[in-house]
């Protein structure tokens, strides 16, 4: 076996560990504050877990790590470590297909009217093909990557869990301005799964919205 072909082997056995590694905030330790249910507030160092199974913040405050549970929380925000962005999060009760209404958290995107947009964030993982032009063949790689689930909330105070699976079940939240969100959509080259690009779209559905109202 010469280097060369040793040198391809190599790429193709290190590729998924060096080229796909990522970052995730909910691993990392942010500063912050916690607003309890019980009018308590405190300020440190909090790290999030939005995990159905093990949905929590954990908080350390004079060296001690302090943990709670949705249930236990109102609020709470956080300076992020990898955006510098400040993040707010809510716990709000939600009812999901099967099961019963328990308090989850929400990252609060866009407080406007009529809709309040709301966001929780996933670790997915994802297969993809690539093609080694030496060998002639394909191999497959698994990678994480961040997902973003968009939940709306109406004047009624009900939140909903956006169906981002096609444009069309998406474009059903908007009613009868679908149309215009739609080319609002493709004139801007919009994603709407991504976090931004949704972000857009209802700060436009919110002011089409808003002008329907004047004008009445």
């Amino acid at each position: 076996m010469n280097l060369r072909q040793l040198f391809s082997i190599l790429i193709i056995t290190l590729f998924p560990i060096f080229s796909f590694a990522q970052d995730f905030p909910s691993e990392f330790w942010h500063s912050g504050e916690v607003d309890l249910t019980n009018g308590t507030s405190l300020k440190g160092r909090i790290k999030y877990s939005l995990e159905e199974e093990v949905e929590s913040i954990q908080v350390i405050v004079n060296g001690v790590i302090k943990s709670f549970g949705a249930q236990n929380v109102a609020s709470f925000e956080i300076l992020d470590k990898l955006t510098k962005r400040q993040r707010v999060f809510y716990s709000l009760p939600f009812k999901r297909s099967k099961g019963y209404v328990k308090n989850h958290f929400f990252e609060l995107l866009e407080e406007g009217e009529p809709y309040i947009l709301f966001t929780r964030e996933r670790i997915a993982e994802v297969s993809e093909t690539s093609y080694d032009p030496y060998w002639g063949s394909n191999f497959n790689t698994r990678r994480k990557i961040l997902v973003y689930d968009f939940y709306l909330m109406d004047m009624y105070a009900e939140i909903r869990q956006v169906d981002t699976r096609k444009l069309e079940t998406m474009l059903t939240y908007f009613g009868k301005y679908k149309d215009k969100i739609e080319a609002f959509i493709k004139i801007n080259k919009l994603d709407y799964k991504d976090r931004e690009d949704f972000l857009q779209i209802v700060r436009y559905y919110d002011v089409l919205a808003e002008d329907k109202k004047v004008a009445n």
